[in-house]
């Protein structure tokens, strides 16, 4: 088995990079990278959250999403705004040019999408969705 998991988290990080050429391929004209993308995509499944709740969801640290946040504020895709539970920790909300900016980019996604997975049959590709967040979840990944 233990060669079984090494290969599957070989394909996923070959994956990974693979997505990543692909994604600043098909965004290259957007004034994001696709790190600040990550955090307005956080934003509009989510809603506004906390700088230091969007680095747990995401596994990486609260500067990193600190930084990320900068540069969207400076865009004008985020704005901050009051947070009930925690004074000195504002929440990061989506402005309507976020808004605007996170939905082209799924447009975009969603078409190449289609085309990627025309051949695979569903249950297939929800089996590996199943099968990754398995892994993930036994690596102390969480839910």
């Amino acid at each position: 088995m233990d060669d079984a998991i090494e290969t599957l988290l070989n394909e996923v990080r070959l994956l990974f990079h693979r997505a990543v050429q692909v994604a600043e391929e098909l965004h290259a004209r957007e004034p994001v990278t696709l790190g600040m993308r990550a955090v307005l995509e956080y934003l509009h499944r989510n809603g506004p959250a906390p700088v230091p709740e969007i680095a747990r969801r995401r596994f990486v640290t609260r500067q990193h999403i600190q930084v990320l946040v900068n540069g969207l504020l400076k865009e004008d895709l985020v704005a901050l705004g009051p947070n009930e539970g925690h004074r000195r920790s504002s929440l990061v909300m989506l402005t309507p040019a976020g808004r605007r900016l996170i939905e082209r980019m799924r447009q975009r996604e969603a078409r190449l999408y289609a085309r990627t997975g025309a051949g695979l049959p569903r249950r297939d590709v929800e089996d590996a969705a199943r099968t990754l967040a398995e892994v993930r979840r036994q690596m102390g990944g969480g839910s």
